[in-house]
């Protein structure tokens, strides 16, 4: 395998991750949603903190809604993730150091 094949799939597999890595964080950061029928069958909307009945959340069926913050702070895990594939760059790309004395 030559020297720039083996980049070349380095990159290959550097991108793949980042994109995967962008596309998992995306709905993380998502504020609006709407209401569907199944999320009122399972009963997962609420008001206030407070579950409302199912005909009343099938009234609300298509309407956009803003999603309760959970305290859960994102932007940590991303930073985090972020400086994980650099490390991961960083340590890939070096050049190997020459052995002396052998």
């Amino acid at each position: 395998m030559s020297f720039t094949t083996a980049h070349r799939r380095t990159a290959a597999v550097l991108i793949a991750v980042v994109a995967l890595w962008g596309a998992l964080a995306i709905p993380a950061f998502a504020s609006n949603s709407t209401i569907t029928r199944a999320d009122c069958l399972a009963g997962r909307i609420s008001k206030n903190g407070k579950p409302i009945s199912t005909a009343d959340c099938l009234r609300h069926v298509g309407q956009s809604v803003k999603l309760a913050h959970t305290g859960f702070d994102v932007w940590i895990v991303a930073l985090a993730g972020g400086a994980c594939l650099a490390g991961a760059v960083a340590l890939r790309v070096r050049r190997p150091v020459p052995n002396r004395g052998a």
